[in-house]
Parts: C-alpha cells; sequence; structure tokens
C-alpha cells in the first residue's frame, strides 16, 4: 500500500500492521469468508471450554458483526468491500495484533477493529 490508509490511526495499535496487510489482500471471497465463520468460532469455543481462550460469547458476537458485514456486500462499493473483507480477515486470524486464543483478552482486538470497519460503513 503505498498510502496509509486513514483508518489504521483509529485501529488498536497492536491490531494495524496486520490490518494493513489484508486490505491490500483479496485471497477470499465474501461467501468464502461466511463459510469460514462457523470453523473459527467452533475453535474459540473449545479454548474457551480449554479454559485459556476468550469467551466464546465474545466470539459469537464478533462473528455477528461480520455476518452484517457480508450481508451488506452489494450496498457497499468497492473502498467498502475492501474494508469488510480485511475486518472479517482479521477476525479469521488467529495471529493477528493479538493470539486470539492465547488468553481471555485474544479477541479484544478483533472486536474492535470489526466494530470499528461496520460503524465506518453504517452496518
Amino acid at each position: 500500500m503505498d498510502v496509509e490508509h486513514p483508518i489504521l490511526a483509529e485501529l488498536p495499535e497492536e491490531a494495524r500492521a496486520s490490518f494493513a496487510r489484508l486490505l491490500d489482500s483479496a485471497v477470499r471471497s465474501p461467501q468464502g469468508l461466511r463459510e469460514q465463520l462457523p470453523h473459527y468460532l467452533r475453535t474459540i469455543e473449545e479454548a474457551a471450554e480449554a479454559g485459556h481462550g476468550p469467551p466464546a460469547e465474545l466470539g459469537y458476537s464478533i462473528a455477528r458483526d461480520c455476518e452484517a458485514l457480508l450481508d451488506g456486500w452489494a450496498r457497499l462499493d468497492d473502498e467498502g468491500q475492501r474494508l469488510a473483507r480485511a475486518a472479517v480477515q482479521y477476525f479469521l486470524l488467529c495471529r493477528d495484533g493479538d493470539d486470539d486464543l492465547a488468553t481471555p483478552e485474544g479477541l479484544d482486538d478483533d472486536a474492535a477493529v470489526v466494530r470499528l470497519v461496520r460503524a465506518r460503513l453504517g452496518l
């Protein structure tokens, strides 16, 4: 990316580098992202059940926000789709700004990223 995207300054500092890389990535379709959500939720549930990961309820909440981004896909322009894709991919990336499954706070950065993008896009 030649110019830093303005949204990066609004993200948690630990999320910025990973999110910036994902902004330039178009490796997954919206349908492919949607299909990965339940698989990642199961991974989050397993970590929560093992007692070392974040609460599964937080994972469900973030997944609902991701679904809202994907549900609004057709109404978004190219830039909006780029932001939505990066936000959902960020959630699906275990080792992003903070290792999602290593601590109870592991999804806090994911929640911040997805909610910020959703608010920014009006979804």
